[in-house]
């Protein structure tokens, strides 16, 4: 009920939910109009490895854990660091700084990567929490600056934002191009 001006009650007709959901609504006289344009984009995680900003696959299974007890395998490559029993499967851990040769973070935030699951499943050692980070195309870089040549041909796209490169990583092929290499 509403009131009217001489105080009485009337009753408003109520819409059907059809017609409520329907109708057409006006402007009213002096309202401006905007358009505003839609802006795609993409929310990715990500995580460095010193400088550099690998963003994980969008579809890929990642995990996060502290430093587990790694078991060292003898005869491989000191960036192999050796493997996690992870709800028990074996999984390789990489230390990623030590394979590109670069300077590693503090130990103070020492942590694993698990990406992938199952068989495919690699750890990388981590020293900063991955984060989120929102990319449109705008974003986008059109041409990708020279990387390692070793993580160059796992690097799809690359974007920069808020000054920080950030690449695409295909790890599943990264992790399958370096297995050949572990042995010392």
């Amino acid at each position: 009920m509403s009131g009217n001006a001489n105080g009485q009650d009337r009753k408003l007709p109520w819409l059907s939910p059809h017609e409520a959901l329907n109708r057409q609504f006006s402007r009213q006289a002096g309202e401006m109009t905007r358009a505003v344009a839609q802006v795609e984009f993409t929310r990715r995680l990500g995580f460095r490895v010193g400088n550099i900003g690998l963003l994980i696959g969008e579809h890929a299974t990642s995990e996060l854990s502290d430093m587990l007890a790694i078991c060292p395998i003898p005869n491989t490559a000191t960036w192999l660091v050796g493997i996690i029993n992870l709800r028990g499967n074996l999984v390789p851990v990489f230390d990623l700084n030590g394979l590109l040769k670069i300077a590693q973070g503090s130990e103070r935030t020492k942590m694993l990567l698990i990406l992938g699951e199952g068989e495919t499943a690699g750890a990388i050692i981590i020293y900063d929490y991955p984060r989120h980070v929102t990319l449109t195309e705008e974003d986008k870089l059109q041409t990708l600056p020279p990387l390692s040549d070793i993580l160059n041909p796992f690097i799809t796209v690359g974007y920069e934002k808020e000054k920080q490169m950030w690449f695409n990583f295909d790890h599943l092929g990264f992790f399958q191009a370096i297995a050949p290499k572990v042995a010392a």
